[in-house]
């Protein structure tokens, strides 16, 4: 990671001829100065439609600082909490400098349609491959199911919705008790709500069983 870098690699100007950083729009601009330092040159991969890292300041703090380094005219692309290191390398970089990946292999029509509509001025290409993906038989690529839940701290720290949590293990056991053939996957933003949901599961031995053919995982 760009933090980890300080204790494996000297701090040495040039060290690389090379420095490639990916998931840039996930990086901050200040921990990633240190890894330019040690490039000659530097190739920046990242998605700019993609959630930024997590700012550790709020805006007004940001502000402050920009003002304090005479940084404001170029607030937008320089701010620590708003702008990640791929926007910034996009605002210094020419044009035809800047490649886009248009092929999207992953998802299902119905599901990347959404973002290729709202988000990429629909500039991607569905490259995706049918004959690799399961489906449960008349249903939709994507559903929403509305839970008024609540979230409360569990024991030890972290974040929990029990109706939610029971919610997504009867999901898992309609879906796999209508002979869905495929794998299963549960993603959670909390790790408290994860172990919740994997607890759940593995106290019916009958749907432990059932999953135990379908890669199934749950994390966050």
């Amino acid at each position: 990671t760009s933090l980890s870098v300080r204790s494996k690699v000297p701090f040495e100007p040039c060290f690389f001829d090379l420095v490639i950083i990916d998931e840039a729009s996930q990086c901050d601009i200040a921990s990633a100065l240190p890894l330019l330092y040690r490039g000659k040159r530097a190739v920046i991969i990242g998605d700019d439609k993609q959630l930024t890292h997590i700012s550790s300041i709020n805006e007004r703090e940001d502000n402050q600082l920009l003002e304090k380094y005479e940084l404001t005219e170029n607030f937008l692309v320089w701010s620590y909490v708003s702008s990640s290191l791929f926007r910034l390398a996009a605002s210094l970089c020419d044009k035809e400098d800047i490649v886009q990946l248009k092929d999207h292999h992953r998802s299902h029509a119905d599901i990347i349609s959404y973002s290729n509509k709202y988000f990429y001025n629909n500039s991607l290409r569905v490259a995706t491959n049918y004959d690799r993906l399961n489906s449960v038989d008349g249903e939709a690529a994507i559903r929403w199911i509305d839970v008024k839940g609540k979230v409360t701290s569990s024991i030890g720290g972290g974040s929990l919705n029990e109706i939610e949590a029971s919610k997504v293990v009867e999901e898992v056991e309609r879906i796999v008790n209508t002979g869905y053939k495929g794998t299963i996957g549960v993603v959670t933003p909390f790790r408290a709500q994860a172990n919740r949901i994997r607890d759940m599961i593995f106290t019916d031995n009958s749907l432990v069983e059932a999953l135990m053919n379908k890669d199934f995982i749950v994390d966050t």
